[in-house]
């Protein structure tokens, strides 16, 4: 699924804080860091960890860029032990 960048930078695909530390599910297409966040795990839409291949294992992330999967992939789960993040849908 592809959408043009306008629309997503426009916020039309939705977004959701998650702030617990609890496993969250959903399909995203990446996510902004709200506070200082720790993410223990990520998964694609395979089911497959996203945490080494995007450079997240065993850090704290601050807030600043955009993180997010390439084209044609999704995040369908994550889960912080710290911190917060704004996930946006695909």
């Amino acid at each position: 699924m592809s959408i043009s960048g306008s629309a997503f930078s426009a916020g039309y695909t939705g977004s959701k804080l998650i702030s617990n530390t609890s496993a969250n599910t959903g399909q995203w297409r990446g996510f902004y860091v709200n506070s200082n966040a720790v993410i223990t795990a990520i998964l694609d839409k395979d089911g497959n960890s996203l945490l080494t291949t995007m450079g997240l294992s065993g850090i704290t992330l601050v807030p600043g860029p955009f993180h997010c999967v390439a084209d044609g992939n999704y995040i369908s789960s994550i889960t912080l032990s710290s911190g917060s993040v704004v996930m946006y849908g695909i």
